[in-house]
């Protein structure tokens, strides 16, 4: 177990990244007029919340992919401390999904004049959503602990195929997405090589966050069923 000092230091240096990160967003340029719409288009500038939004996105298939795992692995040992990572993870997985949905109905709404458009990749995340809230319901509905544990390490096997579906749905569907727009023919959303930096700085912050939370989720989850045994 870390000493009390490297996890202050990790979470001051994990600040000043963080930090450093979005002041290097939001210090990026306005977008290039050749893709604004009209004099005074919101993503002049708006265009920044891209970096907010989709550096969770990768975090979510993450953590489900380690929810995956450790589902996959507590069917073939039957040792708890894979459910519990299994389980850790989902809840991390609902909320970098969530704080998607959120970013992402913003940019949705800036970029193509409505929260919610049931564009294919927003479907398809929210799809992801109620996965994840259903797998974490069961777990709360089930009281016998091997019995909790053996059908949530089922719905979590099952449920990443909605990780595949969702990162493939802006190609095998009719998107918004890659697109900024829709009368942008030709003309994709791109990252010069500053925005590449700055969204690689994010997300980035965003891994090490999440690993520092499921390290953090995992030992209370620990501790909880040692005190319940």
């Amino acid at each position: 177990m870390p000493s009390r000092s490297y996890t202050v230091a990790f979470l001051a240096g994990l600040y000043l990244w963080v930090m450093a990160a979005m002041y290097r967003a939001l210090s990026l340029g306005p977008l290039d007029p050749a893709l604004l719409r009209y004099v005074g288009d919101p993503m002049r500038q708006g265009y920044k919340i891209f970096f907010f939004a989709m550096q969770n996105a990768p975090v979510v298939y993450i953590a489900f992919l380690a929810t995956l795992v450790g589902s996959v692995m507590y069917l073939k040992t039957r040792e708890m401390r894979w459910d519990i990572i299994a389980s850790s993870s989902a809840k991390l997985a609902l909320l970098f999904c969530t704080l998607v949905l959120v970013s992402g109905a913003i940019f949705s709404n800036l970029a193509w004049g409505a929260y919610w458009n049931w564009d294919p990749r927003q479907t398809t995340t929210l799809i992801l959503w109620f996965i994840l809230a259903g797998y974490l319901s069961l777990r709360s509905a089930l009281e016998d602990e091997e019995a909790r544990a053996r059908l949530s390490a089922v719905i979590g096997i099952l449920g990443f195929a909605g990780v595949p579906l969702t990162h493939i749905s802006a190609t095998i569907w009719v998107s918004n997405h890659p697109q900024l727009y829709d009368k942008a023919a030709g003309a994709g959303f791109s990252l010069d090589a500053q925005g590449a930096s700055a969204f690689g700085m994010m997300l980035l912050g965003a891994i090490f966050l999440y690993i520092y939370l499921l390290w953090v989720t995992v030992r209370i989850e620990t501790l909880e069923r040692v005190q319940e045994a």
